[in-house]
């Protein structure tokens, strides 16, 4: 959770006023935009003008932006989803067969990922893999 700051709100609920008085009973999602970039939010914006009905207010959330695993980062496309399919539990041959390349491939793959992310171990790949997807 992301907590703003009173100067943050402040120019929030300003903003938002502003475009309430020059849209209407939308804010354009070009001006949500434009909102969350100028006062630098770390996330995707959402306002949603309707809740003032029932809570007197609009309703405004801010949805942080999932991290990039460090992981990830690093990795093919390939060796993404060589990744996964460890963190999923299967042995080298498994993956080889459901990727429909050899084993000697899978291993190339696993050897690399355990190169570039710099874990020591196929246990270390799934942890990496399941804390990205939390």
């Amino acid at each position: 959770m992301v907590e703003l700051d009173r100067d943050t709100l402040r120019r929030l609920r300003r903003l938002i006023a502003a475009s309430r008085r020059d849209s209407g009973r939308t804010v354009p999602a070009a001006e949500v935009i434009r909102l969350s970039e100028l006062l630098g939010l770390p996330g995707r914006l959402v306002i949603d003008l309707a809740a003032a009905e029932d809570l007197g207010q609009p309703m405004v959330i801010l949805q942080s932006r999932p991290q990039a695993s460090p992981l990830s980062a690093h990795l093919t496309p390939r060796e993404g989803e060589v990744a996964a399919l460890v963190a999923a539990g299967l042995a080298n041959k498994q993956i080889a067969a459901r990727l429909g390349i050899r084993l000697a491939t899978v291993k190339d793959h696993v050897h690399r990922i355990l190169e570039k992310s710099g874990l020591p171990s196929r246990a270390a790949i799934a942890a990496a893999v399941m804390r990205s997807q939390a």
